[in-house]
């Protein structure tokens, strides 16, 4: 595919998976807070099927917006508001993909990590297989995102049958649950949840909108320009990916731990996670950088150049951004949820300004400056809400922050700083091993099926 066409599948998948949560108003999110507190009450199954009832409803009102105005959206997403199929491929999309995630988030919540991990293999693996033979076939990007919904519905079997398994299983709420005050509970963390959501996705999706959409020279050009940017962030972008994985892993923990007043043990679990992640992410990030060059001359044939150039920065903004999914954990078990929203809204706007003033002068590398920026401010504005909360910062943590800095450095600066940061605070050796065995136990262990 060429640039043009790279960027346009860019916008299509940012907007299916971006746009979702938010349209959802925050309700799926709301599973690995609240499954294990209903499921220790007996109204699990209350839960699970108001919160559908909610995600089908949202999920009709979306479509039947884009049923009115189809046109809107393809300018939205594309530039272009007259490729209708394109704009319906989208929506078969995030239908696809809504499906996916209440699967996905439920079988998460219930600690059944191996089969969460199935789903996610079974999606990407079904989804290189018929994307690759639509593309050799030479198939265009209609087909492409209908085979990413096609990979979505045939990812959520192994989730399905999981959980079908276990639903008869699970007890009937009796005259003791009262619906009412399940809602007067969720509704404000789902609130939250939403109006994050809201924030980082427009945050995450700001950079690529203002590129596509203030780009001189037409859609054409809008459009290549974000398939450069794009090109720069393939690998990069695999990081927020696995934080994500990892986020959703602990979190039915971290709720465990601190619904039985267990609160010094999810602090310490964040504090060795997020120094693994640190380490880990810095150090093959570094590895990345040594063969980016031999891999956009030969697999990419050099069209992506401006890519190649602009990933450093990329790497450092991801691993923060990385950071901050793991960190904010620890503000939603401690239903403090808003201040995520803050820190990110100022992320935000700060976004916003930079780009508009670095995007005429510098291009796409404007553009990657005033992202990086605004993921370091965000980043700050996290640890200050999680300190104010009970969450100690200190030199390790400082450490841990800065380090993925050093990729603007180059890989090899780097590779020294991840030998040089390690010995300098003895916390951070044991958190960095002790927070990789904690990912892999949590990772092997399944909850045993509901009874």
């Amino acid at each position: 595919m060429d640039d043009s066409v790279v960027g346009q599948w860019a916008m299509a998948f940012d907007f299916i998976t971006m746009a979702t949560p938010v349209m959802l108003f925050g309700m799926p999110g709301s599973l690995p807070r609240y499954v294990e507190t209903y499921r220790q009450q007996g109204h699990l199954r209350a839960l699970v099927m108001r919160l559908l009832l909610a995600t089908v409803s949202c999920a009709a009102v979306f479509m039947t917006g884009l049923a009115v105005a189809p046109d809107w959206f393809g300018w939205l997403i594309f530039l272009e508001s007259d490729n209708r199929s394109l704009t319906y491929s989208v929506a078969a999309g995030v239908l696809a993909i809504i499906a996916f995630n209440f699967v996905h988030q439920l079988v998460s919540s219930l600690r059944q990590v191996r089969v969460a991990s199935m789903m996610q293999f079974v999606q990407s693996v079904v989804f290189t297989i018929v994307g690759v033979a639509w593309l050799m076939q030479g198939g265009g990007l209609t087909g492409l995102i209908l085979s990413f919904a096609i990979a979505s519905l045939i990812a959520i079997l192994p989730g399905a049958w999981t959980l079908a398994n276990g639903w008869q299983g699970l007890p009937r709420s009796d005259s003791r649950f009262h619906a009412p005050s399940m809602w007067r509970r969720l509704l404000p963390y789902a609130i939250a949840l939403w109006t994050m959501n809201l924030l980082s996705n427009l945050f995450e999706m700001s950079d690529r909108y203002m590129i596509l959409h203030f780009t001189q020279g037409g859609e054409q050009m809008g459009q290549a320009a974000v398939g450069q940017y794009h090109s720069g962030r393939i690998f990069p972008v695999l990081l927020i990916s696995l934080a994500s994985m990892i986020a959703g892993v602990l979190m039915p923990y971290l709720a465990a731990d601190w619904e039985s007043d267990r609160r010094e043990a999810v602090i310490e679990r964040l504090r060795k996670v997020l120094a693994a992640l640190s380490i880990v992410f810095t150090t093959g990030s570094a590895a990345t950088l040594l063969i980016a060059p031999w891999l956009f001359a030969n697999l990419l044939q050099n069209r992506y150049s401006d890519g190649l150039s602009l990933m450093p920065m990329a790497f450092v903004f991801y691993i923060w951004a990385s950071l901050v999914m793991i960190g904010q954990d620890y503000l939603w078990v401690a239903e403090r949820g808003k201040w995520v929203g803050v820190a990110i809204a100022v992320g935000l706007v700060i976004n916003l300004v930079l780009n508009a003033a670095l995007l005429p002068m510098l291009g796409l590398q404007g553009a990657v400056i005033a992202t990086l920026s605004a993921h370091g401010v965000v980043m700050i504005g996290i640890w200050f809400a999680m300190n104010r909360h009970g969450f100690p910062l200190d030199f390790p943590m400082l450490l841990i922050s800065i380090l993925p800095a050093s990729l603007l450095l180059g890989p090899a600066i780097a590779l020294a700083s991840v030998l040089m940061v390690i010995p300098m605070s003895p916390p951070l050796k044991s958190w960095i091993g002790e927070g990789m065995s904690l990912v892999a136990a949590k990772w092997r262990r399944a909850l045993p099926e509901p009874t």
